[in-house]
């Protein structure tokens, strides 16, 4: 059987064809490459634009977490009232609560660390401990107004105790009537003043269906 020769046009459309196939291949691979570059590129430009200023190295810190990353130069006391702070800040009661006991511990026994160990105690169902707390911190200093305020809150929300709340408050005007909370315990004081009944079963139970005011913390 005679082979067929092949004319040199036949030669030329067979080499074309031949690239045509060959370079498919290559073009549907360009174009994947080039999708996955620019997939990549939206991801890392969408991350920077929702990624908040100052979160960068910033450790989201869980009870069983590691401590989050403090300033070297502190003191050990300092660096145990600073990890408390980071704690509270992130509502992890039980670790601001140990941050803070060692920081006490350490020397740095003061109104503002123990008014935030009480509203930690608070915060975490433990209101006799809280009220320890806020009257060490005015024994400490009575000019400590945060201490002397957050009692009035605990007594009325956290205790049951509308009578001894609105003595707290009364005093805390009478020693501190140009306080920024002044306004807002004469409100507290008619909310509780409130009730028509004096049974004390019926104001408490008034009580317990009221918003509890947000406690003050030390100023940090």
């Amino acid at each position: 059987m005679r082979r067929r020769k092949l004319s040199p046009a036949n030669v030329v459309d067979l080499t074309s064809f031949v690239e045509k196939r060959l370079r498919k291949p290559r073009i549907i691979f360009r174009y994947a490459l080039i999708a996955v570059i620019t997939f990549g590129l939206g991801c890392a430009a969408t991350w920077l634009l929702v990624k908040r200023p100052g979160e960068q190295g910033r450790v989201s810190v869980g009870a069983g977490e590691s401590e989050p990353p403090l300033d070297t130069n502190l003191s050990s006391a300092q660096a145990a009232v600073a990890s408390g702070n980071s704690y509270y800040d992130r509502k992890n009661w039980p670790r601001a609560i140990e941050a803070y006991e060692k920081a006490i511990g350490l020397g740095a026994d003061n109104s503002d660390v123990r008014t935030d160990l009480g509203n930690a105690y608070r915060f975490s169902g433990r209101p006799q401990k809280a009220l320890e707390q806020y009257e060490i911190a005015q024994k400490q200093n009575p000019q400590h107004e945060n201490s002397l305020f957050n009692q009035g809150s605990l007594y009325a929300f956290s205790l049951n105790q509308p009578e001894k709340a609105l003595e707290i408050w009364h005093e805390y005007l009478a020693r501190f009537p140009q306080s920024s909370n002044a306004a807002k315990t004469r409100e507290l004081i008619s909310q509780v003043e409130g009730p028509q009944s004096n049974e004390r079963s019926g104001v408490t139970r008034w009580l317990k269906s009221r918003t509890q005011p947000t406690l003050t913390p030390s100023g940090r």
